[in-house]
C-alpha cells in the first residue's frame, strides 16, 4: 500500500509544475444495506449484504478540460474480523468540454455508464467493484450522445482467466420523444501460460428501445420504453452457441422524492450457461434465466442535497410464478471541491425528520 500511495504522490507531483493548475479534493462514503429475500428462488441466494466506502481524491486540474485524479478506496464490511476488506485505487486522467468526454485508468463506473440498466450489470457489481479499468469516449451529452468504452476485468495469469467488457451505447431525443440502445460484449478467454485447461466464452447483448420521458421541475419526472433484447452467448470449447431474444418494457416515475422504477422482460430464456460458469461469465441480473420476469423497485429520497443522498429501497421480484422481496438502504456523502456541483437541493416534507 505504501508503494502505491507514493506512487500516487509522485504523479500528482509531476503535473503541479504546470501553468493555471488547479488543485482540487474529495472525501466521502459510501454505505450499502441490501436484503434479499430470496428463499424460493432457483436463480438468486437469500442473503444480506452491507459495506462501507472511504473515499479519498485529489486532482489537478488544467486549461478547464484536463484533469489527472489520484485516490484510495477502502471498502469495510461489517462482521468481518479484518479493518480493511478491500483496498482499490482510483487513477485516472479525463478530458472534458461541451462536446466531448474521455476517461483512461480506473475511474468509477456509476459516472460513466449511469444509462446502462440492471440488466447488464447488477446491484452487487457496483457494491463491491464500483471501478472500471480502461477508457471510456463520449461524443455529446445529456439527451443526445453516443459512447464506447473498455473495461479489462481479469488479467491473465497461471490460476486467473483473462477477461474484458467492450461497450457501445447512445441516445437521442426529439421533444418528449427518445430512442437509445446500450450493448456489451464480455470476453472470458484463457490463462497464462495457456495450459488447456480453459476455453474461450462470450456473451454479446444489447437493448435497442424507443420511448417518451417527461419532466416537471424537480418534482416530477416519468419514463416510459420498449424495445427488442438480443444476446450470443458461446462457449467455444464445448462448442455451444445461444440466441436468446426477447421483449422489454420500462416504466419510471418519481413525485416529490417517492418514485418507483420497473423493468418486463418475456421471451427467451438467457444466461444459458450459467450453471457452468455462474458470475464468472455473467454480470447481469440473474432472474434472466427465467422467460419471464418483472421487477418494480419503490424508493423514497430521504435525504437529497449537494453533498449527502440517502435513499430507501422496496424492490419486488417477480419470477418463476413466486414473489420474492429486497429491502435496500444506499447513502452516499461526499465533500470536497473534485466532483462538479449537483442540482440544488430537494426539500420534502419527510427530510425534516434529519434537520
Amino acid at each position: 500500500m505504501g508503494s502505491r500511495i507514493l506512487c500516487i504522490a509522485f504523479l500528482l507531483f509531476s503535473v503541479l509544475t504546470s501553468p493555471a493548475q488547479e488543485l482540487r479534493w474529495s472525501v466521502g462514503m459510501d454505505y450499502f444495506f441490501d436484503n434479499m429475500e430470496y428463499k424460493p428462488s432457483q436463480y438468486a441466494d437469500a442473503r444480506t449484504l452491507q459495506g462501507i466506502w472511504f473515499n479519498a481524491l485529489g486532482g489537478v486540474s488544467w486549461d478547464s478540460t484536463n484533469t489527472l485524479v489520484a485516490g484510495v478506496n477502502l471498502l469495510k464490511m461489517p462482521g468481518m474480523n479484518h479493518a480493511i476488506d478491500k483496498a482499490e485505487v482510483t487513477l485516472y486522467y479525463n478530458y472534458e468540454n461541451e462536446k466531448v468526454q474521455f476517461r483512461a485508468g480506473a475511474f468509477p463506473r456509476r459516472e460513466v455508464l449511469s444509462n446502462y440498466s440492471d440488466f447488464f450489470f447488477r446491484d452487487s457489481v457496483n457494491q463491491f467493484m464500483p471501478l472500471m479499468q480502461g477508457i471510456f469516449w463520449q461524443l455529446g451529452k445529456e439527451n443526445n450522445f453516443v459512447n464506447a468504452w473498455m473495461d479489462w476485468t481479469g488479467y491473465s495469469t497461471a490460476e486467473k482467466r483473462e477477461s474484458f467488457f467492450l461497450g457501445l451505447s447512445g441516445k437521442t431525443s426529439k421533444g418528449l420523444f427518445f430512442a437509445d440502445f446500450q450493448s456489451s460484449l464480455f470476453h472470458l478467454a484463457g490463462n497464462y501460460p495457456n495450459d488447456g485447461r480453459f476455453g474461450v466464452s462470450e456473451v454479446i447483448q444489447g437493448i435497442a428501445s424507443v420511448g417518451l420521458e417527461y419532466s416537471f421541475g424537480n418534482h416530477f419526472r416519468m419514463m416510459t420504453s420498449a424495445g427488442i433484447f438480443a444476446a450470443v452467448e458461446r462457449d467455444r470449447k464445448a462448442d455451444e452457441t445461444y440466441r436468446p431474444v426477447g421483449f422489454t418494457a420500462l416504466f419510471n416515475a418519481e413525485y416529490m422524492g417517492v418514485g418507483t422504477e420497473n423493468m418486463l422482460y418475456a421471451g427467451d430464456p438467457r444466461m444459458r450457461l450459467f450453471e457452468r460458469y455462474g458470475s464468472q461469465l455473467y454480470w447481469g441480473n440473474p432472474y434472466l434465466q427465467g422467460s419471464r420476469y418483472l421487477q418494480s423497485k419503490w424508493y423514497i429520497r430521504l435525504i437529497d442535497s449537494e453533498r449527502t443522498k440517502l435513499r430507501l429501497n422496496c424492490n419486488m421480484h417477480f419470477s418463476e410464478g413466486a414473489l420474492l422481496f429486497q429491502q435496500a438502504l444506499a447513502l452516499t456523502v461526499t465533500v470536497g471541491t473534485l466532483r462538479p456541483q449537483q442540482q440544488n437541493s430537494r426539500e420534502y416534507p419527510w427530510m425534516r425528520f434529519f434537520q
